[in-house]
């Protein structure tokens, strides 16, 4: 008998109502109708056309979640999404409780969108806050403030009760604590938030200029553990460095990824994983559309090494057989250094993560 097994699918969406000036991913703000009904077209031939592997036939295999993604799919029009996930329907199998999460903008969050998302299979929204600060969101070109109060107001209207928001806490013009009074203020008045990410963007992400208009790295080393103690008290678990969901409501698409389960992956500059090969789609339209620049790599245990060590980390800790092929030195050093933990056989993040990860990583390998 074979065993059942569950999958995971991502599809990206490069189109934008406005860029931010901090994305460096592959999209667009330039909505022109044209151009996205051909993207569909394609995406769609995309999904019909790529062959199921061996082990998405067998029997018991089911779709977990599908997450719409890169940057704004709420851009999309009722009649695509809903064909889109008619595809998905006709070619593989749902879970009953799959996750459908639809990325989102504020001007787009309206009742009349928000009544027919539901009626689609749309299970969960995920909008992108990021602050309350009018000067930061027009810094960063983003929306108004009331814009975002506007999306939340139209959401308890319709009660969609499933709803994940992000915030960003190293932005230009935002003051010390600013960013956990926004959060205070939106869960004190909207009771359907169920997911909170809070970020910190990379300082390549930065204009030159924004270092001088944004808190010191000591003040949101603060914000972060006064954030993340407050999001304690709201029944708010932390399941990954930057995610907290009330229980029951982590984000199934974002722990497949670090659990490292198989990825269905569709549409420009997508990543997917199945049977042990990691592929991705060009990030240019005109190499998209004529099947160019499709990267496969075949991938073994010892290729993964170093993904598990960042995400075991990042969500849970490094365990006894992990601890075997890192330096223990470097290790102690982070540990005599209040960055690392140790717990019995396992090793955990402190706080003070946030401002070394990526350091820590490199060097303890």
């Amino acid at each position: 008998m074979i065993s059942k097994k569950d999958y995971f699918c991502y599809i990206h969406i490069p189109f934008c109502t406005s860029k931010c000036k901090y994305c460096r991913f592959a999209s667009t703000w330039n909505i022109d109708k044209l151009k996205v009904e051909l993207y569909v077209k394609h995406l769609l031939k995309e999904i019909k056309t790529q062959p199921l592997t061996p082990s998405i036939v067998r029997m018991g295999s089911f779709l977990k979640s599908i997450y719409f993604w890169g940057w704004t799919p709420s851009v999309l029009n009722l009649e695509q999404l809903d064909l889109i996930i008619k595809t998905f329907k006709y070619k593989y199998w749902f879970d009953n409780d799959i996750e459908i999460t639809l990325e989102a903008t504020p001007i787009t969050v309206t009742k009349q969108n928000l009544d027919w998302w539901k009626k689609i299979w749309i299970t969960r929204l995920s909008i992108g806050v990021q602050s309350l600060n009018t000067k930061s969101l027009n810094e960063i070109w983003r929306w108004e403030k009331w814009d975002i109060i506007k999306a939340l107001d139209n959401i308890l209207e319709v009660w969609f009760n499933n709803i994940s928001i992000d915030f960003i806490i190293w932005l230009p013009h935002v003051k010390k604590w600013e960013a956990k009074k926004d959060i205070e203020y939106i869960l004190n008045n909207y009771n359907f938030i169920k997911h909170i990410s809070v970020y910190m963007l990379e300082e390549y992400y930065y204009p030159d200029n924004w270092e001088k208009l944004s808190i010191n790295e000591n003040t949101y080393l603060s914000e972060y553990i006064e954030i993340k103690n407050f999001l304690k008290l709201e029944w708010f678990n932390k399941y990954e460095v930057s995610n907290f969901a009330k229980p029951w409501f982590e984000c199934k698409h974002n722990k497949s990824y670090w659990d490292h389960s198989e990825m269905l992956a569709f549409g420009l500059w997508s990543h997917g994983y199945i049977d042990w090969i990691r592929f991705s789609n060009s990030e240019n339209f005109i190499n998209y559309y004529s099947n160019k620049w499709k990267i496969i790599e075949k991938l073994y245990k010892n290729d993964l090494f170093l993904e598990k060590l960042m995400f075991d980390l990042r969500t849970t800790w490094l365990d006894a057989e992990m601890l075997k092929k890192i330096n223990k030195n470097k290790i102690n050093y982070f540990i005599n250094n209040w960055f690392l933990e140790k717990n019995h056989e396992t090793i955990n993040l402190t706080d003070k993560w946030v401002l070394v990860l990526d350091y820590i990583l490199k060097e303890i390998v």
